[in-house]
């Protein structure tokens, strides 16, 4: 199917209400994937760090999500700025290995094609991330889909 140009709405609608491709937004094609593979799945909160704004859940065994609440100046509620929350020491569960997060990309992830990823959460052997933050205003999805292969080293790596 072609992507729309114009709005479906009636001439008379369209002026007032104008046409938004949300499926061209940064990090919507990475998140259709997360859907599929997350959905229907029981949800166990993982905790917001001790920070009102700041949520993390998980679906299953290996879908994770973290949100950070953005401030907004026109309807301030509290939260102020946030920053961006570093998730190192969040138990996620997910097995060890790097993982892609999907809300970063482009477009659509495809496993074992992607060596490299904008934004990436590494997860430790007991379900704890290692490295990974979640910018203000933003979030973070990782799933079993979504890991990348283990880092390669060079020779002279593996002799230090």
């Amino acid at each position: 199917m072609a992507t729309p140009t114009q709005s479906p709405l009636p001439s008379e609608s369209s002026d007032q209400n104008s046409w938004v491709c949300e499926h061209r937004w940064h990090g919507v094609a990475g998140l259709v994937a997360f859907r599929k593979a997350c959905r229907g799945r029981a949800v166990t909160n993982l905790g917001n760090g001790g920070v009102d704004g700041r949520l993390a859940f998980r679906a299953g065994d290996d879908c994770m999500v973290a949100l950070v609440r953005g401030s907004n100046w026109k309807w301030p509620q509290g939260f102020g700025s946030l920053g961006d929350w570093n998730l190192q020491g969040l138990l996620v569960g997910l097995p060890a290995g790097r993982y892609c997060n999907v809300a970063a990309l482009s477009s659509k992830f495809v496993a074992g094609a992607v060596m490299e990823c904008p934004s990436e959460v590494l997860v430790g052997g007991d379900g704890a991330v290692l490295s990974g933050s979640v910018p203000e205003g933003d979030l973070l999805a990782i799933y079993g889909g979504s890991r990348l292969p283990d880092r390669r080293l060079r020779s002279d790596q593996r002799r230090r």
